[in-house]
């Protein structure tokens, strides 16, 4: 998905998934949100829909505006990105 935001071009298929979720309505696949990470560091939440959900449609905004009802728990984060997370103090790595 390509879009505008914030007066920036973003295409998800160059981005890093960071983490991601399934999401269900009434116990039926309705689609998955991924938690990713543009090349200029700029957290974004893409939504891609399955079309069983007449609710939730393919979407791309960013992180700021995502979270304010939603955090990263909801995610599950990608091993090899771990890292990045971390970096960009998504979480804190406790041992």
């Amino acid at each position: 998905m390509i879009k505008i935001i914030n007066g920036k071009r973003y295409n998800t298929n160059k981005c890093k998934i960071l983490g991601k979720y399934h999401r269900y309505n009434n116990g039926n696949y309705s689609g998955t949100t991924y938690l990713i990470l543009a090349s200029d560091d700029i957290l974004l939440v893409h939504t891609v829909s399955s079309g069983q959900d007449c609710y939730l449609s393919d979407s791309l905004i960013s992180y700021d505006d995502y979270c304010c009802d939603r955090s990263v728990d909801d995610f599950d984060i990608v091993d090899d990105r771990l890292e990045d997370c971390i970096r960009l103090k998504l979480i804190v790595n406790v041992e």
